[in-house]
């Protein structure tokens, strides 16, 4: 037993001591890693939904503010219910700084937050201006230009799934999953399918979710790399034997 307490001290001071979460011995670079994913995911719903609220109410600019704050709000549950056991779930360097003001966060792990969450914010900013650079949305699907679209929400919507089940918090596993659909209809120029049988039905519809044949290939292309990716992502935060 006393070998076990030392072991379990010596892992501990091994890194920085960090606040919040389930388990602080966690490499510092996946849980910073988490940071940058979760802002980035956050900043592209955010922008994204901005870019798409602007140009659905191009005539109704009230309406742009509402739209971007249900993005914004709906992502955040999202990404804190499935990530934020891993970090924390700040995504929002106040809320890092001021751990760190308040003594409860070392300051190596503050700037590797910091940095880890700046570069997400960028790189969400940079995301949705590139996703929202094609042509608008339209009956019939965006054909190839929609594939970054459809990565991006699979991606995303898979990371919340598996993120809820790996951290313990299934139980939560719908009311996330719905919150960042939400977001994600409406931060992405695809409406965000993300799921190979609907696209199957968009194809046999009619509306505002019909899918050209021409239009298929590549949602479900995009759709099959963001799960990859997002495959991914789930093994490098949530390693085998952690206790997220």
């Amino acid at each position: 037993m006393p070998a076990s307490r030392s072991s379990r001290r010596a892992d501990m001071a091994a890194q920085p001591t960090c606040f919040q979460e389930a388990d602080p011995r966690l490499a510092l670079w996946r849980r910073a890693g988490v940071e940058g994913l979760g802002t980035f995911a956050l900043v592209l719903a955010a922008t994204g939904s901005g870019i798409a609220a602007a140009r659905v109410f191009a005539t109704l600019p009230g309406m742009i503010l509402p739209v971007t704050a249900v993005a914004i709000a709906a992502a955040l549950v999202g990404l804190i219910v499935a990530l934020g056991s891993v970090s924390g779930g700040h995504y929002n360097p106040l809320i890092t700084l001021l751990q760190w003001l308040g003594r409860e966060r070392s300051g190596v792990c503050t700037i590797a937050y910091v940095a880890a969450q700046s570069l997400g914010g960028v790189l969400g900013g940079a995301a949705a201006a590139a996703l929202w650079g094609g042509p608008n949305g339209s009956t019939g699907g965006l054909g190839w230009h929609g594939m970054g679209g459809e990565l991006v929400a699979s991606a995303g919507l898979m990371l919340v799934v598996f993120g809820c089940m790996r951290s313990g918090r299934a139980d939560a596993g719908p009311f996330a999953v719905g919150a960042w659909l939400v977001a994600d209809i409406l931060a992405t120029p695809t409406a965000a399918y993300a799921n190979p049988a609907v696209v199957f039905g968009a194809l046999a519809t009619n509306g505002p979710l019909h899918l050209a044949t021409g239009s298929a290939a590549p949602y479900l292309l995009g759709e099959a790399l963001g799960a990859l990716i997002a495959f991914g992502f789930i093994h490098i935060l949530f390693p085998a034997g952690s206790a997220a």
